[in-house]
């Protein structure tokens, strides 16, 4: 990951910001106060004692579902802190003898869990270089989205580690079903989202899991922009709606997408 962030900086002076929302199920009694207090504020005091900048943990659309959001970062402390969010929580679980789960598709009648990464890139002078209009989208955001895109099919076994979690994709709403990209469309892989500054804009990534290895995702997703603004790579026409002539599920079920060995060699740099 270091050689591609350093590859990003020094051949189009570019600078990766990121950022995430991991959902999960914690499964305590009920949603009393008194029981969600009793095992959230020793987690919250956790994560400060670790110093993680988490910007927020609120209920999901599940019962006993969950989700952190992260402030802002650089891709190596994303990392980590998704990383220590998921020991913590696990940790606590265990102390409290609950259930907790990042199971793609823990529950057949619950909403599925995925780990939504969001990323743009600045310049030198920390200026993000995502901008977009009705009309107009910058060569950095159309080719980072182009080259996300082009990878996609390889990295498709990081998002999805356990053959379990393509359950996730027969979800009705709020999961990846498009293979493509939308403004503020939640049914595309790639989202960018509602922002009325056309000059901060952002990519967020819905197709992985949530029990994916951010150690492996996050330096995936910058290989595909690297390959993309190297190649110049223009992404397909902006999605809208529900469906697409693509399907996310259509690229899991493809042999490159399902259980396929990721050559990083394809995309010329060390991930």
């Amino acid at each position: 990951m270091r050689q591609t962030i350093h590859a990003l900086n020094s051949e189009f002076g570019l600078v990766p910001v990121m950022a995430a929302e991991i959902e999960f199920y914690v499964m305590l009694a009920n949603n009393a106060p008194a029981v969600l207090d009793r095992f959230w504020a020793p987690v919250e005091k956790a994560f400060h004692h670790q110093g993680l900048p988490i910007l927020r943990i609120e209920h999901e659309r599940g019962y006993n579902q969950f989700e952190v959001v992260t402030n802002v970062m650089t891709p190596e402390a994303l990392v980590q802190t998704l990383q220590q969010v998921r020991a913590i929580i696990e940790k606590y679980a265990v102390r409290n003898n609950v259930q907790a789960t990042f199971a793609g598709k823990p529950f057949v009648d619950q909403p599925s869990s995925g780990m939504h990464i969001h990323l743009h890139l600045s310049d030198h002078e920390g200026v993000n270089t995502y901008h977009k209009t009705e009309e107009w989208t910058s060569d950095t955001l159309r080719y980072s989205l182009g080259g996300l895109l082009d990878v996609m099919a390889y990295q498709m076994p990081l998002y999805f580690p356990d053959i379990t979690d393509y359950a996730r994709l027969n979800d009705a709403d709020h999961v990846p079903k498009i293979f493509g990209w939308g403004v503020n469309n939640r049914y595309c892989a790639l989202r960018i989202p509602a922002n009325p500054d056309p000059y901060d804009k952002r990519i967020e990534h819905r197709v992985p899991c949530a029990n994916a290895d951010p150690a492996a995702i996050i330096p995936g997703m910058l290989a595909g922009v690297l390959h993309g603004l190297r190649n110049q790579i223009e992404p397909p026409a902006q999605q809208y709606g529900k469906s697409g002539a693509s399907s996310v599920q259509q690229l899991a079920l493809t042999p490159i997408g399902k259980g396929a060995h990721i050559d990083t060699e394809l995309f010329d740099i060390a991930v």
